[in-house]
C-alpha cells in the first residue's frame, strides 16, 4: 500500500514538473552597438564622445510569461587613444513582457515581442588619470525583438543609464569630485532559450 502510494505521488511529482516546465525559462544574450553620452562629456563640453566598442552578454531567466530577471555584464570604451576611458558594469534588472500586455505575439503571430527593463549596478570606470573609479548604475530600458525560429530571437535595445558618483569625464579627464554622469545605448544582438522544450516563455502566448 505505501509502495502504491509513493508510486502515485512520484507520477503526480513528475507530471507536474513537466507542466511547470512546458517551455523554456531561462535565456543567454549577447549584442554588441554603440553608446552615447548625454552629460559629462568633456571639462568643455566640446567633444562629443561616442563607445566606439560597446558589447554586453548575460542571461535572463523568466519566472512565467511575464515576469524575470536579467542579469548582464557589458563593457565600453568612449574614444580612443589617451584621451578615453573604459567602463565596466554588472546589472540586475527586472524585465517585464510588455508585447504580452498589448497580446503582440499573438497579433503578429508570433513574430514580434517587446521586454521592457530596469534596475541597478555597479561597476568601475578608468582613463590614464583614473584607474579605479567605483561608481553606481541605475538602468531602465525597452527592447523589440523578432523570432528567428523556436529558440532564437534577434532583439534591438535602448538603454538609458545613469551613472552615480562618477569622477571621470567620458573622454577620460578628471573631473575631480563626485557628480552624476548619464548615457544612452542602443544594442544589437541574439537572445538564445535554453532548454528541450518546443516553446519559451517569450513565446509561450
Amino acid at each position: 500500500m505505501k509502495k502504491m502510494f509513493f508510486a502515485l505521488l512520484l507520477v503526480a511529482t513528475i507530471s507536474n514538473a513537466q507542466y511547470r516546465s512546458r517551455y523554456d525559462k531561462l535565456y543567454m544574450e549577447a549584442g554588441v552597438g554603440i553608446a552615447v553620452p548625454l552629460t559629462l562629456l568633456s571639462p568643455s563640453g566640446e567633444i562629443k564622445p561616442l563607445s566606439l566598442i560597446h558589447g554586453q552578454g548575460g542571461l535572463r531567466y523568466m519566472f512565467n510569461e511575464n515576469i524575470g530577471l536579467l542579469g548582464s555584464l557589458s563593457f565600453d570604451q568612449f574614444n580612443k587613444g589617451l584621451q578615453k576611458s573604459d567602463q565596466l558594469v554588472g546589472t540586475l534588472e527586472l524585465c517585464y513582457n510588455l508585447g504580452n500586455l498589448f497580446e503582440l505575439a499573438r497579433s503578429t503571430r508570433g513574430e514580434f515581442g517587446l521586454l521592457v527593463h530596469g534596475g541597478a549596478g555597479a561597476g568601475v570606470m578608468s582613463s590614464k588619470y583614473f584607474n579605479r573609479d567605483k561608481i553606481g548604475v541605475l538602468l531602465v530600458g525597452a527592447r523589440p525583438y523578432v523570432f528567428i525560429n523556436e529558440k532564437v530571437s534577434f532583439f534591438a535595445d535602448l538603454t538609458y543609464k545613469s551613472n552615480l558618483s562618477q569622477k571621470i569625464y567620458y573622454n577620460g579627464a578628471l573631473i575631480g569630485k563626485d557628480v552624476t554622469g548619464s548615457n544612452l545605448g542602443l544594442t544589437f544582438g541574439f537572445m538564445v532559450a535554453l532548454g528541450q522544450n518546443r516553446l519559451h516563455s517569450d513565446s509561450a502566448y
